[in-house]
């Protein structure tokens, strides 16, 4: 029985009444969450005048999407068996077949009964983009938590951001951005969150605009600046435009490749050795891009040093097959020479390095002791990072046993970033005092022979604290 209800009205009840079994559950779990994307977006337009009535609104899913605050033991597969063995209606949910981060919702009122309703999670902060700063913003509407209409937009664009397809965002993406544009009534964005002014969201919008001319204005209104949208009115994919600026879609998707390891694979691995109970930091030359926002060259592989807890005996074979069965279709594990490697989607834009297999080394290292802590690590972009100096002097170490050009160069770029880092990705004074006073009296010799090849760095070592105005240039 449907009482007369059209598809759309029965798929809305649906989501309602998933929606309604769900959002208590998260509550008793102590889970600050609320509904997103399309479902989210309809529940806005219905307290609208004539919102219900508009056809562009009307949300045909039989899915919801809910963004959770992110708390440093919150694993989403952790959240789904809860929510599945939570007494309060968790027997309607069940984790969806072969994916384990998301749940199914069986309805059991008598107009939907046995319709399934998907349920997607998001997390929001941490290491995690983000999407909403404040949650004491979120909207109740039907009883239903709700994230205001500029964090609906701005999940939508980060979400399209991961996807790392290349090409038009098409019709289903510019039709959604704009219904949130219209909705959010020039409601001004940079203020709401720092991510409205990075790179990546911008490129976006300035391609969503080449999509769709007239929300332009609608962009301008909502504090966007004028001046990224002048960047390329050309369609193509060409480096640059008829002009000669700059096109932002084949820059994007450029720049995208190029941080493919620091995007896609150590958001992957440091998800699930967090799951695992681990604290770890990137190192390595993911760690170089990281700290150069991209500016260094390609990491080859990824690196993480893990911070095991004092009782930890196992090693990192151990911790590589357990990333491994974490996501079997996603890692590939050789347990012949116990290698780890991320395997790209076929639809990832991939640097030249990395094309031929299609996949990502990832090495595990452990310390022989606990010489880094947790309060040193360094957080950029939501991923941890070993200190900038434990960084510099792990580059000039690999430069001591190997000279080449292409190490010295890596020294070079991160000797580069040291005048221009912020307090809160470098100090200093306090990362000296993280190093033995062997590893100190090692990194001082070799800090002189490099000054003695290269003679020009000597300022900067200098204001690293390092003694090297009597070196003998060679």
């Amino acid at each position: 029985m449907n009482g007369g209800k059209s598809k759309k009205e029965l798929k809305a009840l649906l989501r309602e009444n998933a929606s309604s079994a769900l959002f208590p559950i998260l509550s008793d779990l102590g889970i600050q969450a609320a509904l997103t994307h399309r479902a989210a977006l309809a529940l806005h337009n219905s307290t609208r005048k004539g919102g219900k009535n508009d056809p562009h609104f009307r949300a045909e899913t039989q899915e919801i999407k809910v963004v959770v605050k992110h708390k440093s033991e919150l694993t989403i597969e952790g959240l789904c068996t809860a929510v599945t063995s939570h007494p309060r209606d968790g027997d309607h949910f069940k984790i969806h077949e072969g994916k384990r981060y998301q749940l199914d919702y069986t309805s059991a009122d008598p107009e939907t009964q046995g319709q399934i309703c998907m349920v997607v999670f998001i997390q929001s902060g941490g290491p995690f983009p983000t999407i909403l700063e404040d949650f004491n913003e979120i909207i109740c509407i039907c009883e239903i938590p709700v994230l205001p209409v500029h964090a609906i937009l701005l999940e939508r664009l980060i979400t399209r951001s991961r996807a790392a397809t290349p090409g038009p965002l098409g019709k289903t993406v510019t039709n959604f951005v704009r219904r949130c544009l219209l909705a959010s009534g020039g409601t001004p964005l940079p203020p709401l969150s720092p991510l409205w002014q990075s790179s990546e969201i911008l490129g976006l919008i300035a391609q969503h605009v080449r999509e769709v001319p007239g929300d332009l204005e609608h962009w301008i209104t909502c504090g966007i600046d004028p001046s990224i949208f002048a960047l390329s009115p050309s369609q193509g994919v060409s480096a640059e435009g008829a002009d000669g600026a700059p096109n932002v879609a084949a820059t994007q998707a450029t720049d995208h490749a190029h941080r493919v390891v620091t995007e896609i694979v150590a958001r992957e691995v440091v998800s699930i050795v967090q799951e695992l109970g681990f604290e770890c930091a990137i190192l390595g030359s993911a760690a170089s891009q990281l700290y150069s926002h991209g500016e260094t060259r390609v990491p080859e592989q990824l690196d993480i040093l893990i911070l095991p807890p004092g009782s930890f005996t196992d090693r990192q074979g151990w911790l590589k097959q357990q990333i491994f069965r974490r996501d079997p279709s996603q890692f590939e594990w050789n347990s012949k020479n116990r290698s780890l490697y991320y395997k790209f989607q076929p639809d990832i834009i991939l640097p030249p390095r990395l094309q031929g297999n299609q996949r990502c080394k990832v090495e595990i290292l452990i310390p022989g002791t606990a010489s880094l802590a947790s309060s040193d690590i360094v957080w950029i972009d939501g991923l941890p990072v070993i200190p900038f100096l434990a960084l510099l002097l792990s580059k000039l170490q690999i430069w001591g046993n190997d000279s080449r050009r292409a190490t010295a160069r890596d020294v070079k770029n991160l000797l580069s970033l040291a005048p221009t880092l912020p307090v809160s990705q470098f100090r200093p004074w306090r990362e000296r005092n993280l190093m033995s006073n062997e590893s100190q009296a090692a990194s001082e010799v070799r800090v002189e022979r490099f000054c003695s090849t290269f003679p020009e760095t000597k300022p900067t070592w200098e204001m690293l604290g390092f003694d090297v105005e009597n070196t003998i240039t060679t």
